[in-house]
């Protein structure tokens, strides 16, 4: 009885926020998206999925980290695993994802999996901000807001985090519903079920249900709902195994659960930094990127979204605004002007930003209903809002995230073509248990001569971060494991004992054209 007066209410005040276009389900227990606003989220998911580094024509625009992650999973396909013959920070579900498209036919089949994650991220977001704004202005204009985000910050796709977004977007619906009292404890399987994927695909969204599981254990504590919580806590372990024990299976007979630890579980909850640039630069470009996307300003404005007409939404909002904190200390303490970390951010700084729009959308109103002029119902009038009270910095933000990979393509091409011409003369002149190593900025030597690295780190820049992984990594090349060492000259910060060894154990090869790299072959 308590649950259908709850939603009897619910009903009553969610009704005069609907229109023809958005309502609520049959059931009262959602909200359902309109067909219009549906096929708006499949041609932005379609649109931002064609721009992958997955698509052989944008493999060349990934940066390092997008084609060594390509490389993990085709690893895998050749029996080489990641976590103990490639260090590897990402889910382990993640690799098994990119390994699988590589077994069906090549890595377009990532294309598919991405097209799936934005559209399930976007539905479900839609699903968040309509049920905590009631305006479809508001709401498609924060959908569009994801998208150009992840187009912007994360061109080319194959994050963990993008993969991993579907399932933090739906826990986030849950426990929307579950704090407004229209879902049963049952689902909190889901809501298990949903967090033991996120971490087995990227583990830093841990953090998020750290923090919910917090706020659900204070309402249950306040509410003195003692043995509904430990109901609750069960279906939340049992939602989890379902996941973990088949998972775990995989792991244990690889015997790599101990390393998975180590570096998926605890590599980047230890140790912050992606890069080695300077801290106080990185946080001041990270402070901008975070106003030009629009993402600070929710966050900025959370505590007056809080104890206004109706109180549900507290509690889901503060998950929303910790979690943001929480994604953020990642951010800061990266020393890195990587932008692809933003993506962390996303789930949780659009939801505030949805209500950052909400308020100024109403202000707007207001204004123009004390001028008496009529106002006109159009969604682009939010977007102009927006772009506004960012001084039109987000125009900027987008154009760089385009201008970026270009670049770097363009910068790039006469370096792919010596990159493919070392790996057609080592594939020519190695059988396919040889190793090498490619000191560079990208895996392509690696796959298109089908050879693995003779090192747990295939890229130099790639996890490296740490001091002792970079003492490993020049440890493994000082074995003179590799047959062939690809040296690109550009690259930053060449040790000078690996090129004095190189000297001594090593043979410079001639190539014709190629300026730009120096090969080695081993003595």
């Amino acid at each position: 009885m308590g649950l259908d007066k709850r939603q009897n209410n619910y009903r009553r005040e969610t009704t005069k926020k609907t229109n023809a276009n958005t309502h609520l389900s049959a059931d009262q227990n959602a909200v359902e998206v309109s067909s219009l606003h549906r096929f708006y989220i499949v041609m932005f998911s379609i649109f931002v999925s064609f721009f992958s580094v997955a698509m052989p024509f944008f493999t060349d625009f990934g940066n390092a980290l997008q084609s060594q992650n390509l490389y993990t999973g085709f690893m895998m396909t050749q029996n080489h695993l990641p976590y103990s013959d490639i260090f590897s920070t990402g889910g382990f579900l993640y690799y098994a994802v990119i390994a699988l498209s590589y077994l069906l036919g090549g890595s377009i089949w990532l294309v598919l999996v991405q097209f799936a994650s934005f559209y399930f991220s976007g539905i479900y977001l839609y699903k968040i901000v309509y049920h905590m704004t009631g305006k479809e202005e508001v709401t498609i204009n924060t959908i569009l807001l994801f998208y150009l985000a992840n187009f912007a910050l994360g061109f080319g796709g194959l994050y963990p985090v993008q993969f991993a977004m579907p399932f933090v977007f739906l826990s986030l619906w849950f426990l929307t519903k579950y704090f407004a009292g229209l879902t049963r404890d049952e689902g909190f399987i889901i809501y298990g079920l949903t967090g033991a994927l996120a971490y087995l695909i990227e583990p830093r969204t841990l953090f998020f249900w750290l923090v919910s599981l917090v706020i659900i254990c204070i309402y249950n504590v306040k509410h003195h709902q003692h043995a509904r919580g430990f109901y609750q806590f069960l279906c939340i372990v049992f939602g989890g195994i379902l996941v973990f024990y088949i998972l775990g299976y995989f792991v244990l007979n690889m015997q790599i659960l101990s390393s998975y630890i180590a570096q998926a579980g605890t590599y980047y909850f230890t140790h912050f930094a992606l890069g080695k640039d300077d801290i106080l630069l990185t946080i001041l470009f990270q402070i901008f990127i975070l106003f030009a996307s629009g993402l600070l300003m929710g966050a900025l404005t959370f505590f007056n979204h809080i104890k206004r007409e109706n109180d549900r939404d507290d509690l889901i909002k503060s998950i929303v605004f910790l979690s943001f904190v929480f994604s953020l200390i990642f951010i800061l303490l990266s020393q890195s002007f990587a932008t692809y970390q933003f993506l962390l951010l996303l789930p949780f700084g659009l939801v505030l930003t949805g209500l950052y729009l909400d308020d100024e959308y109403k202000e707007s109103l207001k204004r123009k209903s004390r001028r008496r002029k009529q106002h006109r119902r159009l969604s682009h009038k939010v977007f102009d809002l927006f772009l506004l009270r960012h001084f039109y910095l987000p125009c900027l933000l987008f154009a760089y995230g385009l201008a970026q990979p270009s670049i770097h393509y363009i910068s790039s091409y006469h370096l792919n073509q010596e990159r493919a011409q070392i790996a057609d003369y080592i594939r020519e002149n190695t059988d396919e248990k040889t190793r090498i190593y490619a000191w560079d900025s990208s895996a392509k030597i690696y796959f298109d001569a089908s050879r693995r690295s003779s090192s747990q780190f295939p890229l130099p820049m790639v996890n490296t971060a740490k001091q002792s992984n970079r003492k490993a990594l020049e440890d493994e090349l000082l074995q003179n494991e590799a047959t062939y060492v690809a040296v690109n000259e550009k690259s930053k910060q060449f040790p000078s004992v690996l090129k004095q060894n190189f000297s001594n154990n090593y043979k410079v090869v001639s190539l014709k054209n190629s300026s730009d790299f120096t090969v080695y072959q081993r003595k």
